[in-house]
């Protein structure tokens, strides 16, 4: 059956092909979103509806991009092939070794053109066209929601550091105990003791450092991750650096988002005593 009729291994081979992509590509996105990645995710997302659009003209018939989308793949699997031998990675090996097989056969197989011819032959015009412009929408509107999601982070992270800036001077040059406390989240003050040993921190930080003066703008970005069932949690550290009496003072704080209020994680400083303070 299989010598009479090719067109028939092609389309396990393409099908077989399909479930291993959709598979490694839910786990790649998946696990960005988790990590905390997410423009990586969407990166993905719109990688993989590119590939979908390519499989779909395949599945038609449409032979260039057969062999175009077949050779990248083999191409790309060669290329991993070496820096796998080279790096000893085992994990690229593999990999490389699937991409340069199925590369290959894609682009050059038999069963893979003469199941495309058939498939060539029952599909209708409207059909395909109106697949290709869905895939078009859906691909503009990951485009658009990489480009929203990047305006949202640069409006978080300003506001992040304008955050971080009204407290590096409320606790280490106004040494705002009350401040500290009402912004300290529970991982903090589960890493200090309690409050008195929040309190006692800045009471130590008073008596090194001194008042601290001169704080330069907090640098510094984020990490979002989704929160279900429909929110970006955000987290990560912000620094700054100003001078105290002796010395100049490196302070960082790590700050998240709570429920819409910033929130401090972990606070940390020392004395780089290289460089002296300026007379004032």
């Amino acid at each position: 059956m299989g010598d009479t009729e090719p067109w028939r291994r092609g389309r396990v081979f393409l099908v077989v092909v399909a479930c291993l992509t959709l598979v490694a590509q839910a786990l790649v996105i998946v696990s960005g979103i988790i990590a905390g990645f997410i423009e990586f995710a969407i990166v993905q997302a719109i990688v993989a509806v590119i590939f979908w659009l390519q499989f779909y003209f395949i599945w038609i018939g449409v032979h260039w991009v057969r062999w175009l989308t077949g050779g990248w793949n083999a191409l790309y699997g060669f290329a991993l092939l070496i820096w796998g031998f080279r790096d000893g990675s085992a994990l690229s090996i593999i990999v490389g070794l699937y991409s340069f097989v199925v590369g290959c056969y894609m682009a050059f197989a038999p069963s893979v053109y003469f199941f495309a011819k058939r498939q060539k032959e029952t599909v209708r015009r409207s059909e395909s066209i109106a697949i290709g412009f869905g895939f078009l929408v859906l691909l503009g509107t990951l485009a658009l929601g990489f480009l929203g999601l990047l305006g949202y982070r640069a409006n978080v992270e300003r506001d992040a550091r304008q955050f971080a800036d009204h407290a590096f001077r409320r606790i280490f040059a106004d040494h705002d105990t009350e401040f500290l406390l009402e912004h300290a989240s529970d991982r903090l003050l589960q890493a200090a003791g309690d409050r008195a040993g929040l309190t006692r921190f800045l009471q130590d930080a008073t008596m090194r450092a001194g008042d601290v003066h001169d704080i330069a703008q907090s640098a510094g970005s984020l990490r979002f991750w989704y929160s279900f069932p429909l929110h970006l949690s955000t987290e990560g550290p912000m620094t700054s650096n100003g001078f105290g009496d002796r010395s100049r003072i490196q302070m960082q704080l790590i700050i998240g988002d709570a429920s819409g209020e910033w929130q401090i994680h972990a606070i940390r400083w020392y004395s780089d005593y290289s460089i002296l303070p300026p007379k004032r």
